[in-house]
């Protein structure tokens, strides 16, 4: 079985309280039996971007019947209080202008790894601008969001993302809804990847 990540993520430059925000969620995930109180470093791969924490049995309870999820090493719920690459959106074969609708095949070795390029250093550059990428077929210049597909997103500013946690299930609706809440606002992106 291989390991996945799921974010709920606002893909716009990272706030000055972005920390703070995340821990109004944690309290709340806390309080409402989601996720335990203690952190948990190790229950997610490579270096956390924030606090991490296990399922409590809140989340057990709202992801039945795909609550084996619990038993896993890798199942943490990772607080990232800083720019988050999803790079789920870029496994691809093929990518597409959002503007002129080109597609450039990975066959195409060299226009795809050029396309890929322009993303990758704007991504690098944590630009959040609608000018960041420019189309190597057409010349318009977009934003790096504007390269995922919809809804989805491949840099944000901060979020949560949880590993190997049950997609579609209401423990997902739950962590969701308690983000939105304690940021104030809509505009969640939502996307992952397999690793």
């Amino acid at each position: 079985m291989s390991d996945h990540v799921w974010f709920f993520a606002y893909p716009e430059p990272t706030p000055p309280n972005a920390r703070a925000l995340l821990s109004g969620t944690i309290a709340d995930l806390v309080g409402q039996g989601i996720i335990r109180r203690d952190r948990d470093p190790e229950s997610i791969l490579g270096e956390p971007r924030g606090p991490v924490h296990r399922p409590a049995d809140g989340a057990i309870a709202l992801a039945r019947p795909y609550d084996s999820f619990a038993e896993l090493l890798t199942n943490g719920a990772e607080f990232c209080g800083s720019l988050i690459f999803n790079h789920g959106p870029l496994n691809t074969e093929t990518l597409e202008c959002p503007r002129c609708g080109m597609t450039v095949s990975a066959r195409e070795v060299e226009a795809f790894n050029d396309q890929l390029e322009q993303i990758g250093e704007a991504v690098a550059d944590a630009d959040f601008s609608d000018t960041a990428v420019t189309c190597i077929a057409c010349g318009a210049e977009t934003s790096v969001n504007e390269w995922a597909s919809e809804g989805g997103f491949i840099i944000a500013g901060f979020g949560v993302g949880l590993w190997n946690w049950p997609y579609g299930t209401p423990v997902m609706d739950a962590v969701r809804d308690s983000l939105e809440r304690n940021v104030g606002r809509p505009g969640l992106a939502s996307d992952g990847y397999r690793i």
